[in-house]
């Protein structure tokens, strides 16, 4: 599962060391459940997503795409003392209403994981079976969100589940998506995160050989070694209501932090 970077192996040993705890927080939908959904874990209210990030801020956070993250550990054989990367799932608009004036507002770093399928478009094909369709970044929204430097990784062309589909099948699903986003972005897509976090070792070189950097699962990847293509994210859930609740998720991370006056 672990492979040396570069030619001299430098990363090698501190890979088959590292701690499989990764600095890298999750989101879906930053809104409010809406009539008829019946899966509303993923949601976490606009509010409630300001005070989160204001709390970062706060704390001296130093934040860093995705992309950005792994680079640095690759280079070093470790994450950066006070680094966290931000994610958030599937390219829902309410991450580009609710989610990103916030993050432009406190100039916070992050990777949003689109599906070029659903882009422009109103379905529920990155949701639950039965939950109501939502809107989906447009692509002049991703192309303002770039801009600013928010990193726009790859969910799948259609989200479709990894392991349920046929080794060609996940190719497709795969290397079109990083093909489309290249096209529109003008610059490489290093990640990805699996739809609904299922993959396979099949799939995984796949997504290495498709010249992806990492790929981010849920809780499915290893839980006692820390392999690139299969990297546990903490999720942020509407559960966790208060900020100490958050703050507490956050510090199992084992971040070191100091303050902003």
């Amino acid at each position: 599962m672990l492979r040396p970077e570069g030619p001299t192996g430098k990363a090698e040993g501190a890979l088959r060391n590292a701690s499989p705890v990764v600095p890298v927080i999750q989101y879906h939908m930053i809104d409010v459940p809406p009539a008829g959904a019946r899966v509303r874990g993923g949601f976490t209210p606009p509010k409630r997503f300001a005070k989160q990030m204001a709390h970062l801020k706060k704390s001296g956070y130093v934040f860093y795409t995705a992309a950005e993250l792994i680079e640095y550990f690759r280079a070093n054989g470790k994450f950066p003392e006070r680094g966290l990367a931000i994610t958030f799932d599937d390219g829902c608009m309410d991450n580009y209403t609710n989610a990103f004036p916030v993050l432009r507002e406190l100039e916070i770093k992050a990777t949003m994981f689109v599906v070029p399928s659903c882009i422009g478009e109103t379905n529920s094909k990155t949701l639950p079976a039965g939950e109501p369709p939502r809107p989906h970044f447009t692509r002049e929204q991703i192309l303002e969100m770039s801009k600013f430097g928010i990193e726009l990784g790859s969910h799948s062309m259609n989200h479709r589940l990894l392991h349920e589909v046929s080794l060609n099948e996940a190719q497709y699903e795969i290397e079109s998506a990083k093909r489309y986003l290249e096209d529109l972005l003008q610059q490489p897509c290093k990640t990805f995160a699996y739809p609904a976090g299922c993959f396979t070792p099949e799939v995984e070189r796949v997504i290495e050989n498709a010249g992806h950097i990492c790929a981010f699962s849920t809780t499915y990847g290893p839980q006692n070694l820390l392999d690139l293509y299969a990297i546990n994210r903490t999720e942020i859930f509407r559960r966790d209501r208060f900020v100490w609740q958050f703050n507490r998720k956050i510090q199992r991370l084992g971040i070191r932090t100091v303050p902003q006056g």
